[in-house]
């Protein structure tokens, strides 16, 4: 009871903290460390990894699929193919989605359990103030998904970058 309050706690904190203009707390963290218990728990069929388009390589050959978002060929000219391939192995589901609504789509089309995704500031601000975070998971459309994250380096819709080991590590 008392990491559920602790939880909800940080997560107004960090609302808090926007509305007055501060500088905000890793969120990220404070999420990934509250439901990471239950999500290694999941079976790993019903997770997916899923990735933004913005970290595709500006001169990817991927191919857009109205249903399953980018398809990655594995070009090697970005990380994507590698962390395609480890979740393959590892038997993750594995997407590049093209914004945040196709996501909450994909996730509730194929009855996700458990997403390990990767955002910018901005998108985790908007996520955060327009789902419903609960102690049982991230709330959409009726289920409840345990996510773990990984914060992109910039918010830059092209041409991004983020800590390729660490989504590894959540792996």
């Amino acid at each position: 009871m008392l990491k559920k309050l602790k939880f909800f706690l940080k997560l107004h904190l960090y609302k808090i903290q926007g509305l007055l203009g501060l500088e905000r707390c890793d969120i990220m963290s404070i999420i990934n460390d509250y439901y990471r218990k239950d999500f290694l728990k999941i079976d790993k069929k019903d997770i997916a990894v899923i990735l933004p388009h913005c970290l595709i390589a500006h001169k990817c050959p991927a191919k857009f699929s109205k249903s399953e978002g980018v398809i990655c060929n594995k070009c090697n000219l970005c990380g994507c193919g590698k962390i395609y391939t480890i979740a393959e192995q590892k038997g993750y589901q594995f997407y590049i989605s093209p914004s945040v609504g196709f996501t909450k789509r994909l996730a509730q089309r194929k009855g996700l359990k458990g997403v390990i995704g990767v955002a910018c500031d901005y998108e985790i601000k908007r996520g955060i103030r327009s789902e419903k975070i609960r102690g049982k998971g991230l709330k959409i459309a009726g289920d409840s998904i345990k996510t773990q994250g990984v914060r992109l380096d910039v918010y830059d819709c092209i041409n991004n970058d983020v800590d390729w080991e660490r989504i590894e590590k959540l792996m």
